[in-house]
Order: C-alpha cells, then structure tokens, then sequence
C-alpha cells in the first residue's frame, strides 16, 4: 500500500444543481454536517442569520462571529449567501465568497470547524431517517445491553463468591477484587466511549501541537506492542490544533490497537501528521465535510490484512466488529469519528484486502502556541484542608470521602445542593474545595454553583458529571470552575483532579 506522503492530491470539480424559479414550492433548510451541533436542521424561509447569535441554532464555534453570514431568499424563489464582514470568512464549496447563488447540495463552511449544507426538506425522507436511527438506537441498545451484562455478571459472581466463602483467605480475596476492578473499569471505559457520542464538543479547547499528541500515543501504544511490529512516529513539528489532548490520543490509541490487531504475523505501525495543502483522492466523496482554511492530516497505516469492501463501509459504524466476542466491543473507530469531528474536523478509510489500511483524520490548524502546563507546588506535599463534597449517590459520597480522608484531607459531605450550599455557608472558612456533582435534587450543581459563587467568589470548585453538555459547561465556566471530573472515577483519577486543584500555585488561599 502506498505510504500517506506518496497519495495523489488532487481537487473536485461540484456538480451543481440550480434552484427552480419556483423554489417557493418546496421548503429549504441547511443542515449541519460538521461542527458542534452536527445533525441539527435550520428551516431558512425568507432567510436567517448565522453566526453564534443564530435563533435556534447557535453555532458555538470560536471562529464564527456572533453575526457571520446571512441566507436570503430573492423574490424569485433563489437564495443567496452574503459574508456579513466576519472575522474568518465564509466559504462555499471551498472558495472564499462575499456574495454566492446557492444550489441544492452546496456546502458552507465557516469558523474552521462548522459545515452546512443548503437542502431540500423531504418529509418522506424524514420519515426514512426517523427510522433508520431508531433501527441503530435498538442495534446500539443491544450491544451496550450485552457487554453491561457480561461485565456485571462478573461483578455479581465474584462477590457472590466472597460471600459464600466460610474462609477468607487474603490472597483469594486479593484475586477476586483485581477481577472486579477490571470489569468495573472496562465498564468506566465503555461509558467513556459512549459519551463521545452525545458530547457536543471537546471539554477542553487548548492550543496543541500534534508531534506532542503524537508522541503520547506512541508511548500508549508501545507498551504492549508485540515484538513483530515496528512503530513509526513521524511528525511535522509546529502543527497546532485546538482541543483535548487525552481525548486526540484516545483517537490514536483506537485506531493503532485496531492496527495492530490487524497484522498478526508483524509489520509496521507508521502514525504521521503533517500539514495538508489537497485532499487525497481517496477522501474525494468526503471532502466538503473538512472545513475550510489549514489542515493537519494524521494518518495511521498498517501493513496488515486490510478490509473488503463491505467491512470499510460498516468500519465506524457503532458495536459492528470483526472480532470475536469479548474481545472488542466496536465502539474503538466509532469513538474516533465522534472525537475527531467534535474538534472540527472529519476521518476516513483507504484499505484493501491484504494490503493493509490506512485511517486519515483531518483537523483545523490553529495559530498560537500550545497551552503551558498549569504550575503547581511540589508532588511530594502531602495534601491538606477541607473538601466539601456534594452527591445524591451515597455510594458515591462514601467511596469519595475515604479516599479523600486517607489522602490527609478533612472531608465534609451533602446529599444534594441545598444542602451543599447550607454546608459551605456554615464552614466557609474551612473549605479549601467544593466538588459538586452536576445532576442532584433540590438545587442542582450548577444551581448550588451559582449561590456558592454569590456568597464567595474565589472558592475553587470541580463539577462532577458522567455527562455534561458543551453548552451547559459553558455556563459553568463563565460562572467560574476550576476544571470538571468525569465520572466513574477511580480513587486515583479524584486525587489527581483535587490535587491539581489544591496545589495550584495561581489558586492558592492567601493566608
């Protein structure tokens, strides 16, 4: 197979089809084929404005101007797209427009990270839609269904297990509590992947330098790599995005697992990045879902048995696997594609049957320089003050706060946020931190967020969610966190987030 650097490039020509003069007949909309509110319709009618202020549709992208471009509707029945002086330009079929005639099937980019596309609304192809995605949603149910409960079978027979045992020796407890901790953190990944679905966007945006991403997957990555396969890291420094880094190298680490899988008799693992002037030929049909402006383009490649036909068709769709049951779910490059086009850019597959496979994933280039790492005291301080932790979950609270004691903090707790609130007014002076769960009764933690904040401004604060929309989290930190804890988490995983926390030299109390 052909290495990345060696792939044609080249453009495509757009087949256009014009309006009728009686587009009045039909109803047009622009659908959102990339960005943070991917899958969302906009009816145009006369015509709207688009930008972050759109009603109904705000496009909540750093590069889009609160009013960016306008669609209108001539009296003739055709529309037409008018850049409104925006910071970063509109695009149309990837040319830089101030004014452009629209056609069925044009594609509008803008931002760096939003693309939408002018359409027909079909009410029978709505219908089509509406239940293709119920057929997925039973297709997904059905997988999440069976590896839950394969994962909680193996939970529930161990401690069954223990608690039959008339004599419990340390070292058959010790063996039986290593499987559970490795089917409840299968089951913690497994949630994790399926967030990546519903998020709507990175939960960080930091300015990074892909050779450094890159770099920590191949570190992931070579831990277990067999002795047969040679992995190549190759990338062109000064390549800067904007985004998640644990979850940019989660995107490596799925797709280079997957490769690995696929040469059993040894080859090479070369994973790249370098910037993108044209668009491989192999991604032709996909190009319109990459926006405009600079792009990096990584590559994965392996040398292994490659994918028919069929299988590179179904490659990202949810829980479909070649693998034999137990020993890959299908969500490793259904995860990917989530991620990738969360951070604004888009993936695809060039392979052949024992060729090999090559994965290519497109991302906006940013300027500036990476995010310096945050400073903070000396690792070795032991940690001290007071937490208050808020959880509707008991189970929760408990596990949290003799994690947290055992760690040397003082550790008051709150079965939701009014109580949270009640807790920190009345010990205000003794909390250093306050880890509110986002989803409790009575007040909620953004809620009981609001009211700590009113009555203390500078109190450090982590929100704790299995799932936190981008939007709401945007609410969050203008009303001022100092970072999020997904959950389930680990004892380890809590430590880390509230000593990143506490030991912040920029956050320190004063004394």
């Amino acid at each position: 197979m052909n290495s990345a650097s060696d792939i044609e490039l080249t453009t495509l020509s757009v087949r256009r089809t014009p309006l009728s003069a009686a587009a009045g007949l039909h109803e047009y909309q622009l659908v959102v084929l990339l960005g943070p509110a991917v899958g969302q319709t906009l009816p145009l009618g006369e015509g709207v404005v688009l930008g972050r202020a759109t009603p109904g549709l705000a496009i909540q992208d750093d590069g889009v101007s609160r009013r960016h471009a306008a669609v209108t509707r001539s009296a003739d029945g055709v529309y037409v797209v008018r850049d409104l002086g925006s910071r970063n330009g509109t695009f149309v079929n990837g040319s830089r427009i101030d004014e452009a005639t629209l056609a069925v099937g044009d594609r509008i980019a803008m931002g760096g990270q939003t693309v939408l596309q002018f359409s027909v609304r079909d009410r029978l192809e709505d219908q089509r839609v509406a239940a293709q995605k119920l057929q997925a949603l039973g297709e997904l149910a059905g997988g999440i269904a069976h590896d839950f409960n394969n994962l909680l079978g193996a939970v529930l027979a161990n401690v069954s297990h223990v608690q039959s045992m008339t004599e419990w020796r340390e070292e058959d407890v010790r063996r039986v509590l290593a499987d559970i901790e490795v089917a409840a953190r299968r089951a913690g990944e497994l949630t994790h992947d399926l967030m990546a679905f519903a998020r709507s966007g990175p939960r960080t945006r930091d300015a990074l330098e892909l050779a450094a991403v890159l770099a920590d997957a191949g570190r992931l990555l070579g831990r277990g790599l067999p002795k047969n396969i040679q992995l190549v890291i190759d990338a062109e420094p000064g390549l800067v995005v904007r985004g998640d880094p644990t979850r940019l190298a989660q995107v490596l680490a799925h797709t280079g697992l997957n490769a690995i899988s696929a040469m059993p008799d040894g080859g090479t693992l070369r994973i790249s990045a370098r910037r993108c002037t044209a668009i491989p030929s192999e991604m032709l049909d996909e190009q319109f879902m990459i926006p405009a402006g600079d792009l990096a383009l990584i590559t994965v490649e392996d040398t292994g048995v490659g994918m028919e036909p069929d299988v590179r068709r179904r490659a990202f769709d949810p829980f479909f696997t070649t693998k034999p049951r137990g020993v890959g779910t299908g969500l490793g490059l259904a995860t990917a594609l989530a991620i990738v086009r969360d951070h604004g850019g888009h993936i695809g597959i060039a392979s052949s049957a024992g060729v090999g496979t090559c994965v290519f994933a497109f991302l906006p280039l940013r300027n500036g320089r990476p995010q310096a790492e945050r400073r903070t005291l000396d690792e070795a301080t032991p940690l001290v003050g007071c937490v208050l932790v808020a959880d509707d979950e008991a189970l929760v609270r408990d596990a949290a706060r003799r994690v947290l004691e055992h760690a040397g903090l003082r550790v008051l707790i709150a079965e939701d946020g009014e109580v949270a609130v009640q807790t920190f007014r009345a010990h205000e002076a003794e909390i250093d931190l306050v880890v509110l769960d986002l989803d409790m009764p009575n007040l909620d933690g953004e809620q009981a967020l609001r009211r700590i904040r009113a009555h203390n401004a500078d109190v450090r604060v982590l929100i704790s969610s299995g799932y936190i929309e981008r939007a709401r989290e945007a609410k969050l930190r203008e009303v001022g966190i100092d970072g999020t804890l997904d959950k389930p988490y680990d004892s380890l995983t809590l430590l880390r987030a509230v000593s990143g926390v506490l030991r912040d030299v920029s956050r320190r109390k004063a004394p």
